[in-house]
């Protein structure tokens, strides 16, 4: 495959089904897939709402090879400025290692920066060394200050 062959575009809501099947191949490859309840409904539905999903895809030959999916519902008040919280940037196995996720985070960097954002966010599984590398390639910083604490809801 050749990077030219790549395209990258913002996802709109009938790629609901591809972004459902690239969440599905993530959870595999994080080996959730038993947590992983996303369909094409749900995916929809989320991109309709305010501050709900958005995203960009990667496409190869007109197939969806990869996506970034965000949200700026994070604010952080002492600027005044919205946070680009990203959910989850995927490549397909089969694609990696060509320049995809680069340019998947590239154009989340210009959005970003078009929507007057003060900084991206986003987590990575302390286990996954690869994306570890490949966000501090790009700049990414762990921040030592800030712990991240989660409540599942999922729990009774």
């Amino acid at each position: 495959m050749n990077i030219a062959d790549i395209t990258v575009r913002s996802a709109e809501i009938t790629d609901a089904p591809e972004l459902s099947r690239l969440i599905h191949e993530l959870a595999e490859y994080e080996k959730m897939s038993d947590k992983c309840t996303a369909t094409p409904e749900s995916v929809a539905r989320m991109m309709t709402e305010e501050n709900g999903l958005r995203g960009v895809i990667a496409e190869a030959e007109g197939r969806a090879v990869g996506m970034a999916v965000f949200s700026l519902y994070k604010l952080a008040t002492f600027s005044g400025k919205r946070v680009l919280y990203i959910e989850d940037i995927f490549v397909e196995e089969a694609q990696r290692g060509y320049g995809i996720g680069k340019m998947l985070f590239d154009e989340i960097i210009r959005t970003a920066k078009s929507l007057e954002c003060l900084k991206i966010e986003w987590k990575c599984l302390a286990w996954n060394t690869s994306a570890r590398s490949f966000y501090e390639s790009r700049g990414g910083i762990s921040d030592p200050e800030w712990l991240t604490y989660t409540l599942d809801l999922r729990k009774d």
